[in-house]
């Protein structure tokens, strides 16, 4: 990963962060004292990137701040279709405004 790589890493997961007023999407726990983690609602594993491809995978609506690894299991929605296919419309959707 380049420098700027890192760079535009860093602020996207600070964005997020704000985004979710550095607060846990699944417990509520503030964040600000742990070790603030993203959490894909759609895993990031070979399979999905092959499938959905890395603009999905990574994107913003994906990724959502959580405070420990229980909540990072929580937020995984592979497990439901429905709730997956909403969601990569819904990024695909967004994609195409940008």
């Amino acid at each position: 990963m380049t420098a700027l790589q890192k760079l535009e890493a860093n602020e996207m997961r600070d964005k997020i962060f704000r985004r979710d007023s550095y607060t846990c999407v699944k417990c509520g726990k503030s964040i600000y004292e742990d070790s603030p983690q993203l959490a894909h609602g759609i895993a990031k594993t070979k399979a999905n990137i092959k499938k959905y491809g890395l603009s999905v995978i990574n994107h913003p609506l994906n990724l959502f701040s959580v405070e420990s690894s229980a909540c990072n299991s929580r937020c995984n929605i592979g497990f439901n279709p429905v709730k997956t296919n909403e969601l990569v419309e819904k990024i695909r959707d967004a994609l195409l405004k940008e």
